[in-house]
């Protein structure tokens, strides 16, 4: 936390010194605001962003707007590349505020509103610049990101590529192209579209996004002419049971028609999760490595992991051919509980409804409709993601993590929530999938407010570093809701309909909902 102060610091002051040369900036030839900016964008090039920031600042002052709105734009990404959030929204915010008739100057709000998780709020920014420009390439890239979060991909695939058509060069829009791409299972022009990205980034850009394009460019064009996520079963809605163990639900699955395998529902995941024992028994060779981003201090947040293809999968009568997985290989050492396979209903596409009361998963492209005393809009972003607001006044977005035991919430939210000196901070023993988080503590007395009825209240949470994930998701990821908040309740994850259903159960499971514990 330490740089976030510092941070906020440089910047009160920055913002002075733009109020300050303000006064004079009549009187700078334009063309010093012109070299600046300029500057500015060799200096990301060259991933120099501390620098960079001096000299976009610089280019602010410019009575040009287009120069000011192209400097903003510049700060937003070099603060999002030094991990720093909420300096991002501020700057966006001023943005906005200097040229409310620029789209460009929305949608870069919109854009430090996205990557703080605040979706909504992005996506009105992103309507207000269509409105002035409907050709603005940010907005259509915005609109199109956002209809992909809402599983409308043929519509985000449009949008993204009019944002492509305005502006070819901005390596963005080509990341976000290639994501849609393989959602939709076009994995060929995915990975032509991923390169691209990566032939528009600077060369030595090792960004957690620049390494993860590069596996899958691999990865994907090894798949050749197969079918990725090959339907066998024709079966609309499949049905089946489950156990509980601890804070795992398991169900029974095979794998390549060799091995028999109990796979723990895991929706913080977006892949098929192998062990090596399991991969090797089931002839699965890996196909490459792939960065992922979890809690816990193994490099930070990051693990590679291996990344294969399994041929066929079986989940009761669900029956798939040609999925991607991930091997966890070199498996961790020293945890409380050997790490397990998972599996997602949402990587295959297919909605899923969990039953706590009954201990039966539903799974379908199209989920029957149901009833539910709460709703809540989803969003997709790789996880399931829904909004919360922490004691009243705090928005994050938590990710619905079936995978995990208990609620957690970032470093970051847990610093806007203020220091109480009469609540002292508890160290935690928690792990996941990147090992022990050594700085986890307790937070007691925690309200998390999902509807003005749902939440939890004067609970204790744990504090968790969430920077690796959020620098691999493309946004600041607030809080994970687990399983002792969800297993009260019947939880629907529609992707048809982009909401999260919540229906009491008739007999809450003991224990406290809010109480955290160990990931997995």
């Amino acid at each position: 936390m330490a740089r976030f102060t510092s941070w906020s610091k440089i910047l009160g002051s920055m913002v002075l010194a733009v109020w300050a040369l303000s006064l004079t900036a009549s009187a700078e030839p334009q063309t010093k605001y012109d070299s600046r900016l300029r500057e500015g964008w060799t200096l990301m090039s060259r991933l120099q962003y501390e620098q960079a920031l001096s000299a976009f600042h610089e280019a602010r002052m410019s009575p040009d707007a287009r120069v000011r709105v192209r400097a903003g734009a510049g700060l937003v990404q070099a603060f999002l590349r030094l991990g720093l959030f909420t300096e991002a929204a501020i700057i966006g915010g001023d943005v906005a505020a200097k040229d409310p008739r620029s789209a460009a100057a929305l949608s870069v709000h919109g854009d430090a509103l996205w990557a703080n998780g605040l979706f909504p709020e992005a996506e009105a920014r992103y309507a207000q610049a269509l409105a002035i420009d409907r050709n603005d390439p940010g907005a259509r890239h915005g609109l199109g990101r956002s209809l992909a979060a809402r599983g409308r991909l043929d519509e985000a695939l449009a949008e993204t590529r009019r944002a492509i058509a305005e502006d070819p060069q901005e390596p963005a829009y080509y990341y976000t192209l290639g994501v849609i791409q393989e959602r939709q299972r076009d994995f060929r022009a995915a990975a032509d579209t991923l390169a691209t990205y990566l032939d528009r980034l600077p060369s030595r850009d090792q960004s957690e996004m620049a390494k993860w394009a590069r596996t899958q460019v691999d990865f994907l064009r090894s798949w050749g002419s197969r079918t990725p996520f090959e339907f066998v079963s024709r079966d609309e809605i499949y049905t089946v049971p489950f156990r509980m163990e601890g804070d795992r639900v398991l169900v029974q699955g095979r794998v390549n028609g060799l091995t028999d395998v109990e796979f723990a529902i895991d929706t913080g995941t977006d892949q098929t999760i192998l062990t090596p024992e399991i991969a090797r028994r089931s002839s699965i060779e890996p196909a490459g490595r792939l960065q992922t981003a979890g809690v816990g201090s193994l490099g930070f947040g990051f693990r590679g992991l291996e990344i294969a293809r399994i041929e066929d999968l079986e989940i009761g009568p669900l029956h798939v051919r040609n999925l991607t997985s991930v091997i966890k290989s070199p498996p961790l050492d020293g945890l409380p509980r050997q790490e397990g396979p998972g599996f997602s209903p949402l990587a295959l596409g297919l909605s899923m409804r969990i039953d706590y009361e009954h201990q039966v998963l539903t799974m379908a492209r199209q989920l029957p409709p149901a009833t539910y005393e709460t709703r809540l809009p989803l969003r997709m972003q790789r996880l399931p993601i829904v909004r919360g607001v922490v004691n009243g006044n705090v928005m994050a977005s938590l990710a619905i993590d079936t995978g995990g035991e208990g609620t957690a919430i970032s470093q970051r939210v847990a610093g806007r929530l203020g220091d109480d000196p009469e609540v002292r901070r508890v160290p935690a023993r928690v792990y996941g999938s990147a090992g022990w988080d050594p700085g986890a503590f307790l937070l007691p007395f925690v309200d998390i407010s999902l509807t003005q009825s749902i939440g939890l209240q004067q609970a204790s949470v744990v504090v968790l570093d969430l920077d690796a994930p959020s620098a691999l998701l493309g946004f600041d990821l607030g809080g994970i809701l687990g399983q002792q908040f969800l297993r009260h309740y019947t939880v629907t994850i529609d992707l048809d309909r982009s909401e999260v259903g919540l229906q009491k159960v008739a007999a809450a499971a003991p224990g406290d909902p809010g109480r955290a514990g160990p990931r997995r």
